[in-house]
């Protein structure tokens, strides 16, 4: 049975606002094998939400991709949001790590894909996004499909 969902009391407001962001690198490449894009990705997603503001409730990788779920997001649109953490990542990895994006086939100054995934998520835990986030990440890291039967986050549990 899922717990109840706890809403957010601001000045003015209650309610709740939960994202689910995935992006990819550009001609999607794998560049989360390297751990320490990886690690620094990370890290740059999580100071662009303490300026924004936000909170990370989860982080997950796959060797081609991010997703994040962001909460308390309110005051932003989904676009200024994506584009802050693709932004902010993309100039910092690329200033470090060029040499090692190169080798991947990443040149120039973009990192990251043009699009990105985004869904707003109601009706669930923070636990259990979280847990999607971070650990259903793992079968992309194997040789193996992925599950066909999941089809929403609800059935994840």
């Amino acid at each position: 049975m899922q717990k109840d969902i706890t809403l957010v009391r601001y000045n003015h407001t209650v309610g709740e606002s939960n994202l689910h962001l995935q992006f990819t690198p550009k001609y999607r490449k794998p560049i989360f094998n390297d751990k320490d894009v990886k690690a620094m990705c990370e890290e740059e997603f999580k100071k662009k939400a303490a300026e924004l503001g936000v909170q990370l409730a989860g982080i997950g990788f796959g060797p081609d991709h991010a997703h994040m779920f962001v909460t308390g997001w309110k005051n932003y649109s989904i676009a200024k949001l994506a584009n802050g953490f693709k932004g902010t990542s993309s100039i910092y990895i690329r200033k470090k790590y060029s040499v090692r994006l190169a080798v991947q086939g990443l040149y120039g100054d973009e990192m990251w894909s043009d699009g990105y995934f985004h869904r707003t998520v109601g009706a669930v835990t923070v636990e259990t996004m979280k847990k999607y986030v971070t650990e259903s990440q793992q079968k992309h890291w194997k040789a193996e499909k992925p599950r066909l039967e999941q089809t929403t986050l609800l059935q994840f549990n």
